[in-house]
């Protein structure tokens, strides 16, 4: 399996990542303004409030305030003092948590993740990251020690600024930009490529790579600006891709997508898909059908319950070898998969969770 780790900007300017498999793309870490909250910020915010059965309400700049569980609100907190926070989880604004929460969810135990390890000053510890198994047992000790340092400075500058002159509530660090997450989630030693055609995106590659893992600046490639790099790999419209309804395969068969409250429902169509034994054609079309959702998922990055229609099976064989088809695609998955798998009424059911 050939993987490409593709990094460009949109048209807005706004710098996006894609890992690309086999020539399609299965992952896709999204373009997105500076200004919006992302998971693993570190900011400087301002307790607004407090409530004894929830916790403190924090400023953290955006429209609602953040909430600190009752559990780590430090001793003797009151409204007007600043805190050092780091954002856990994002909350949409229709999320029933999200209403009763007044926004994102914070942590005040800071955490510093990087390729191979994720460093908490409190306590004072060094967590290994399972990439950290993919290298080469010579090189394992040495690239842990040299991040490690990276990630004690970074907590070191981030107090410093916290404690210097400055708007309240403001951002203080930002561990997962688009290059450092795309290196963080994606960087194996088998990666064939990464590729970028803006030199900006290239030096921010190039710097983490020389202090991280130096053995990915040799395929760190600088195509010129007049390349077409989403062109190159396919990539020009990603959006519309993730938010397609119907999806064709290659047989002339279709997935229709439905999202309601609850769950992703996923019909699989054989429509103008044609074979001379309608049972083989609908093996083959429901084998197609799995493989392809498996993808759209990790690229639509789709969280909780899944229930995919599949053409009906009449053989057992031939529904056990969907299940295994099945299974064996969501081994590529980062993201973790409970599968409940297929139902007396023909039904497959998994549940997702994004990595």
């Amino acid at each position: 399996m050939a993987q490409d780790l593709v990094i460009f900007s949109d048209p807005a300017g706004w710098p996006q990542a894609v890992l690309v498999e086999d020539g399609q793309p299965v992952e896709w870490i999204r373009p997105a303004p500076e200004s919006a909250a992302q998971r693993q910020d570190i900011l400087l915010g301002r307790i607004e409030s407090l409530d004894p059965a929830l916790g403190a309400f924090i400023a953290i700049g955006e429209v609602e305030n953040a909430l600190l569980p009752i559990r780590e609100v430090p001793p003797g907190s009151k409204p007007g003092q600043t805190i050092l926070v780091q954002i856990r989880r994002l909350i949409a604004p229709q999320s029933p948590v999200g209403s009763a929460a007044k926004g994102h969810l914070v942590t005040t135990r800071l955490q510093y993740p990087g390729l191979f390890a994720v460093y908490e000053p409190d306590p004072d510890r060094i967590i290994r990251r399972s990439k950290l198994g993919l290298v080469p047992d010579t090189d394992r000790e040495i690239l842990l020690g040299q991040e490690t340092t990276v990630l004690k400075n970074a907590h070191t500058a981030v107090v410093s600024a916290a404690r210097s002159g400055g708007p309240v509530p403001r951002l203080i660090w930002r561990p997962r930009t688009v290059c450092a997450a795309a290196l963080a989630d994606w960087a194996r030693p088998d990666l064939r490529s990464i590729q970028c055609n803006e030199l900006d995106l290239f030096n921010q590659l190039d710097a983490l790579a020389r202090e991280r893992w130096p053995a990915l600046r040799p395929i760190l490639t600088l195509r010129p600006e007049s390349f077409d790099l989403p062109a190159a790999f396919r990539l020009s419209h990603l959006a519309q891709e993730v938010t397609r309804r119907q999806v064709h395969l290659k047989n002339g068969a279709s997935l229709v997508f439905d999202q309601t409250e609850a769950l992703l429902v996923i019909d699989v169509n054989s429509q103008k898909a044609q074979a001379r034994d309608p049972e083989a054609l609908r093996v083959k079309t429901n084998l197609l059908a799995a493989a392809e959702i498996a993808r759209q998922l990790r690229l639509r990055n789709t969280a909780g319950i899944v229930v995919v229609d599949f053409i009906r099976l009449h053989q057992a064989e031939d529904r056990a070898e969907l299940e295994r088809t099945f299974t064996a695609e969501f081994k590529k998955d980062r993201g973790k998969i409970t599968i409940g798998g297929l139902t007396r009424l023909g039904l497959f059911e998994l549940v997702r969770q994004v990595p």
